[in-house]
Formats: C-alpha cells, structure tokens, sequence
C-alpha cells in the first residue's frame, strides 16, 4: 500500500515537473497549446508555442484528448493568478 502511494506521488511529480505555466513558458506573442485549469489541477499548463493557429490546431489535434486542449493567442506575458 506505502509503495503505491510513493509510486503515485513520484509519477504526479514527474508529469507536473513536464509542463510549464503560461507565465514561465511565455517567450513571445503568438498562440500557445494550453491545458486548462480545470484539467490539471494547480492551473493551467502550456505545451508549446509561441506557434501559428494553424501550427497550434495541428499539435493540439495530435493530443490523446485533443478536446481537453485549447489555443490560446497570448499577446503579452500572462500573469500570475492565485497559486500557481
């Protein structure tokens, strides 16, 4: 029971530790594949960008659940809201 719980918290870091928030992972205007908030829990993670829209529907519609993702078209460097 400790092992699978040990497992489990090393696996939720792992994955957490792989995605970045919109405010680290911003580099420049342009649309970015995000993961909402909903999703994962401690807000929202950015799997790529800055892209075109035509990039960005092409990699999201790559995902395993692509209607789980979304392009965002972020101009300026998002801040930071609440705890993450």
């Amino acid at each position: 029971m400790k092992r699978t719980v040990l497992v489990v918290l090393v696996l939720a870091g792992a994955l957490a530790a792989c995605s970045k928030g919109p405010s680290v992972a911003w580099t420049a205007p342009g649309w970015y594949l995000e993961l909402p908030y909903p999703v994962i829990y401690g807000g929202p993670a950015v799997y790529g960008g800055p892209m075109s829209y035509d990039e960005c529907e092409v990699k999201r519609l790559k995902e395993v659940n692509p209607e789980r993702f979304l392009c965002v078209n972020e101009t300026k460097k998002p801040t930071k809201y609440g705890f993450y």
